[in-house]
């Protein structure tokens, strides 16, 4: 008997995302393009020394402007402007 990783995955995994997955991807896009309209754009690395999450808030051509937390970038993803 052979299981078919394929049909449980489609079983298990919706065709299209829950109305609140996608109101939630629609703040992040809206903020996205706020954050865009204002030449700025997040980035998200590590930092060297411990691999940990480190999220800059950049100008558009990558400049940075300065390291925000992620709580803050969770924040603004959320639809809250920059301070």
């Amino acid at each position: 008997m052979s299981f078919d990783v394929d049909a449980a995955l489609n079983a298990m995994v919706p065709a299209t995302p829950p109305p609140e997955v996608e109101a939630a991807i629609s703040v992040a896009a809206q903020a996205y393009d706020e954050l865009n309209a204002t030449g700025q754009q997040l980035h998200f690395g590590e930092t060297p020394s411990d691999g940990k999450l480190a999220v800059e808030l950049q100008d558009l051509s990558g400049a940075p402007l300065s390291t925000i937390s992620a709580s803050e970038a969770l924040r603004i993803a959320g639809g809250e402007s920059v301070n």
